[in-house]
């Protein structure tokens, strides 16, 4: 049987088959049935899908001398899975569940990660006795000893599976009696935050080497990923030890639409192999008996594709071992979409003209990251180039940022001085930066000369603006609610961007005004929204938190129109009335002398809400006809062709070349062949 390797490109259409499953189900695999499961994967077109060994219960699918089977298991469930699906051509990863073990939590108190109260922790912070929720292991325990053995015992009970996935792959800061033990023994102190820290991340560490070590026990080419729920940008250490990254992204379930084109975007710039993951789920991981609608995991799986990704669909498999046809008939209706389209994958690469510097990954990328981690400047200026049609990449310090005529910095992007050093360089060969909020200030001020006097972070909750530049475009000239106060500055030798307009008072219990805000007063501040000196601009508000949290219409436009003016001209450009719900995403194929350009629309519906997050998903697909582009592109295009993109027609002004697209269902890609 053949299995994959490291130099291996990752298959596009995959699925992960979730099975944790309680020690009080019963008839674990009893009604599975290899041929009903490998037909229905092949039938729905999966190249590969990730099978599981341990669940976060703890208990194993398959005879094990180290863990312990499910207590119902009926039949060793992971061979029959494997054997079917390799009797197909079927890929099958093999899944082990890490932090999370519910075994190993009751039989080994001793290995549970405890915090600094004493208190075992587990997820979401909920006591241990008042509901259900995962325990949390120590990997600073005897137990990543147990767990190594568990992995090597499955890399050589099946050598033929194409790779470990390990799931739940998070060292928290612990005090159990373990991690005190060797925490002395390497001189440091407990009690010392910054010691607890360090050894925690030391632990990561030595559990990323070990347990990659004992997966390639039998193969050392064989494909080894640690999912984290979030890939954290800034932290390349995982690329010594991850053969790819899966980056878990349900939209439904916490994620939203925004997180995964960030993440994607960073993947790429730095080198990674990338898959996208979402779910079947209406909501969450752990759902039976719910269902994506079809039209969402093919809009998904597309935007997966349209940032070369391959496209992983989560399921969970009935603890019968009997598979759900609903769910494999809507993969098969993604994955269709899919294969139609894999020609326009395959050696492509992204192209982009604005570079962003991550919040994330500049300012603390060596913090535990768990899933899904929002930074809101991060998200907000992905949300708003995207549906500003611009081509951007997420970048962190070591990127080479030479290339991009713009680069952003959102909100809170703290500069170093090598970073400045790095910035000051780039804008000497040309680039402009556009910074906002406290990117660029420190305790003193402005980092860069921008033309103006920082005088320090406004007293009140909200202000008004007036963006009165020209850049901004067509926006109200009356002032606008910005939903936060500004970084005050005063404009000395740059030119000002429009009057910051404060409130009476700042609302408080002793004071308020009306439902919501105290309204502004009749006279400017003497503050400005912004300035503009040379290659820099400088936003006073935190103006890509503010769109991801609020959504203002006007800011979308102003900051459209800005960022259009500081390109000059933008690769892409719509010329019709802005479309923020249309996706325009452009790709290279250097070996096919073309680029692959991808259109996307959908509209999210709102279906839920709770405390923690609204439930967004796409339900339908919408049809859009003649969507006009200007092109202005590295390379002249010499043909354009259609792939579900209706007719398609190309002319040339001068230097800009337009395209008019006749049909856009979802999702199509237009080839632009050059010479």
């Amino acid at each position: 049987m053949t299995r994959r390797t490291l130099s291996d490109p990752l298959l596009l259409r995959q699925v992960h088959l979730d099975f944790h499953t309680g020690p009080q189900v019963p008839d674990i695999g009893l009604h599975f049935d290899e041929n009903e499961f490998g037909d229905t994967l092949l039938k729905a077109g999966v190249q590969s899908i990730t099978l599981f060994a341990k669940c976060h219960h703890g208990y194993s699918y398959h005879p094990t001398e180290v863990g312990k089977p499910h207590p119902n298991l009926k039949t060793n469930l992971l061979r029959r899975q494997i054997d079917a699906c390799k009797a197909r051509g079927i890929a099958t990863p093999i899944y082990l569940s890490c932090a999370w073990d519910e075994l190993a939590c009751h039989e080994h108190p001793e290995w549970r990660v405890v915090d600094e109260d004493g208190k075992w922790i587990t997820t979401g912070g909920v006591d241990h006795l008042q509901g259900p929720s995962w325990g949390i292991l120590d990997f600073g325990t005897s137990y990543l000893d147990y767990l190594c053995a568990q992995i090597k015992e499955v890399a050589q009970m099946f050598p033929e599976g194409d790779g470990i996935f390990l799931d739940i792959c998070h060292q928290y800061v612990s005090l159990s009696s373990q991690s005190i033990d060797a925490l002395h023994a390497k001189g440091l102190d407990w009690q010392n935050t910054k010691h607890l820290v360090q050894h925690a991340a030391n632990m990561r560490e030595q559990f990323l080497s070990k347990t990659t070590e004992a997966a390639r026990c039998v193969h050392a080419d064989l494909p080894v990923f640690h999912n984290h729920g979030h890939v954290t940008r800034g932290d390349r250490r995982i690329l010594g030890f991850d053969s790819h990254l899966e980056i878990e992204s349900l939209p439904t379930g916490g994620w939203g639409y925004e997180h995964f084109p960030v993440s994607a975007r960073y993947a790429e710039t730095i080198g990674a192999k990338y898959l996208g993951m979402t779910g079947k789920f209406h909501t969450f991981w752990g759902e039976f008996g719910t269902y994506k609608p079809g039209a969402a995991l093919e809009q998904e799986s597309a935007m997966m594709l349209a940032f070369g990704a391959g496209s992983s669909i989560g399921d969970q498999l009935h603890p019968s071992g009997i598979i759900d046809q609903t769910t494999y008939e809507r993969i098969g209706q993604a994955f269709k979409l899919i294969e139609k389209r894999e020609t326009y994958h395959e050696g492509s690469e992204g192209i982009a003209e604005i570079g962003i510097l991550s919040a994330e990954a500049i300012n603390d990328p060596y913090t535990i990251r768990t899933w899904p981690k929002h930074v809101p400047g991060d998200e907000g200026v992905v949300r708003l180039l995207l549906e500003c049609q611009m081509q951007f990449d997420v970048l962190d310090r070591n990127c080479d940022i030479s290339s991009y005529k713009l680069l952003i910095l959102p909100d809170n992007v703290q500069v170093d001085a090598d970073l400045k050093a790095k910035l000051n360089i780039y804008l000497t060969s040309g680039g402009k930066l556009l910074l906002s909020g406290r990117s660029g200030l420190d305790e003193d001020g402005f980092l860069f000369d921008v033309g103006a006097e920082y005088c320090g972070t406004s007293p009140f909750d909200v202000d008004y603006a007036l963006l009165s530049a020209p850049e901004f475009g067509e926006v109200p000239q009356t002032p606008v609610c910005f939903y936060e106060g500004s970084q005050r500055i005063k404009v000395t030798d740059g030119i000002s961007l429009g009057d910051v307009y404060e409130p009476y008072f700042a609302r408080s219990i002793k004071h308020f005004c009306g439902h919501q805000h105290t309204p502004n007063r009749r006279d400017k501040s003497g503050y400005a929204v912004g300035v503009t000196k040379g290659p820099i601009t400088y936003l006073a508000h935190s103006v890509f938190s503010i769109y991801m949290q609020k959504g203002p219409v006007v800011l979308l436009e102003a900051l459209r129109n800005l960022i259009g003016s500081l390109l000059e001209e933008p690769m892409v450009s719509t010329t019709h009335e802005p479309m923020p719900g249309l996706r325009v995403i452009l790709r290279h194929q250097p070996e096919h002398k073309r680029y692959v350009l991808h259109t996307l629309f959908s509209t999210p519906r709102l279906r839920g809400q709770n405390k923690s997050t609204n439930i967004e998903v796409i339900q339908e697909k919408v049809r859009l006809r003649d969507i006009s582009l200007d092109l202005k592109l590295p390379r002249s295009v010499i043909g354009a062709e259609s792939v579900d993109a209706g007719e398609v027609a190309l002319s040339t002004e001068g230097d800009i070349q337009r395209l008019l697209i006749g049909e856009l269902h979802g999702h199509a890609i237009v080839p632009l062949s050059y010479a």
